[in-house]
């Protein structure tokens, strides 16, 4: 997987998290804003090159 499409990938998934959770009641509000979260932290790792989740290491 190239680098940039994992960030991409986790990006939009965030944003997705983020948006659904803007209208989501609790406890579906917190389990949305934890994925939000975590995607966006994956999104990072990827950016600097420290992602491993699963797919090995990433192509430049």
């Amino acid at each position: 997987m190239k680098r940039r499409d994992a960030v991409r990938i986790h990006s939009e998934e965030a944003a997705a998290f983020g948006k659904a959770a803007e209208t989501a009641d609790e406890p579906t509000r917190s389990w949305l804003l934890d994925a939000a979260n975590d995607h966006q932290a994956l999104a990072d790792a990827a950016r600097h090159g420290e992602y491993e989740y699963g797919y090995g290491e990433l192509e430049d």
